[in-house]
């Protein structure tokens, strides 16, 4: 076996190993499949010669280093979905008939369904922090944060492609005729009056009316616009409810429990373990058909949130793990409360680093390098 010395500038934190990685005694420092997860381990790795097979490294430079060459660097994660944000308040800006606006939203729920697909952990995480801490177009930032959420809970649940398509334009719509005001609702201190009251209450009825006049066909989708605060059937077996009832009641409850964890201008953020619990979970404590579906989209701590681990530590979760209650984390604040230099992935699979709980985003008064933690 011919070795050939690897390029230490093209290890990468997290990233698993094509190969084995050696050093000059020929022992084998990292198998394939390896990650390196510390700083410290990548820093102490990098200060030692590292040796591959030639014909394995040659071939994975060539594909690694291609695209580098060949293709300029993808806008980042955050910038693209704040530009759909920005693309779904215009569409829906110019909803009347005889206008584009109909292709401009399937246009960002087509671009929305395939960054989350291609990123699903960075994107809840982008969007699960920007939710609670900016209120900034609020209705638009918080359509697109449910339907991710919606949609991925969908799919656990076995729906078919066409219901899934409904509910994801439904999701985006829903608040067509109030989008405005709930704009303004997220950043004022003023208590809504009777006349915002009723215009609150009647948002679904007249949002549904709104779509249609404006030339939308969707039939399953009006239904379900028209239907998304209705809590008519909770508690029912789905199966025996209509379509327009099943997507509906998903709705309602990743609506609850999106808006639970974002920030207003009136309140601060509930942490995702209580708006799972008071959205998930039900009179004995268990989750039904659709808790138990939205668990297993966004996990019990879902990327974006802050929590406290058994080490002292305070971390913010970066991805999902295998269970739900076992996320990827990273450390950014010392068990004495000081900022870490450099955020440290933890394993809260062992017993030191295991999440005791969520904290509110308060309570953390560290700004995570996210462009970092997200690659």
């Amino acid at each position: 076996m011919k070795l050939a010395p690897f390029p230490v500038h093209c290890l990468r934190l997290c990233e698993p190993l094509p190969f084995d990685l050696l050093d000059a005694q020929g022992q084998v420092r990292l198998a394939t499949g390896d990650t390196v997860d510390y700083p410290v381990q990548f820093d102490a790795l990098t200060r030692v010669p590292l040796l591959a097979q030639e014909g394995e490294l040659t071939a994975w430079l060539r594909t690694r280093l291609a695209p580098i060459e060949l293709a300029p660097a993808p806008p980042a994660l955050s910038q693209q979905w704040r530009d759909l944000v920005d693309l779904l308040d215009d569409a829906l800006h110019g909803l009347s008939a005889g206008t584009d606006w109909r292709p401009r939203l399937f246009n960002v729920h087509g671009r929305a369904r395939a960054l989350f697909e291609q990123r699903p952990d960075a994107s809840l995480y982008h969007h699960i922090y920007e939710a609670g801490h900016s209120t900034q177009k609020y209705s638009c930032h918080h359509a697109l944060l449910t339907l991710v959420v919606a949609e991925h809970a969908a799919a656990k649940l076995g729906w078919s492609q066409p219901w899934i398509d409904s509910l994801g334009r439904a999701a985006l719509t829903m608040n067509a005729a109030m989008r405005r005001l709930q704009d303004e609702l997220a950043t004022t201190h003023q208590k809504p009056t009777a006349a915002t009251r009723a215009q609150i209450d009647a948002h679904p009825a007249a949002g549904a009316a709104l779509l249609e006049a404006g030339g939308f066909s969707d039939r399953l989708c009006l239904d379900v616009v028209r239907r998304h605060h209705d809590a008519q059937g909770d508690g029912e077996p789905l199966a025996e409810q209509p379509p327009e009832r099943q997507l509906a009641r998903l709705l309602r409850r990743v609506d609850i429990f999106t808006a639970k964890i974002s920030r207003r201008a009136t309140r601060s953020p509930m942490s995702p373990v209580r708006a799972a619990r008071e959205a998930c979970l039900g009179a004995n404590g268990m989750p039904d058909e659709i808790g138990g579906a939205m668990l297993k989209a966004v996990g019990l701590y879902p990327p974006g949130c802050f929590v406290a681990l058994a080490s002292g530590e305070l971390a913010i979760v970066v991805a999902r793990g295998e269970r739900a209650n076992v996320p990827r984390v990273a450390a950014l604040v010392s068990p004495r409360g000081s900022p870490l230099g450099e955020p440290l992935l933890r394993d809260t699979a062992q017993e030191r680093y295991a999440v005791l709980s969520a904290v509110t985003p308060s309570s953390v008064k560290v700004r995570p390098p996210h462009d970092r933690l997200l690659a």
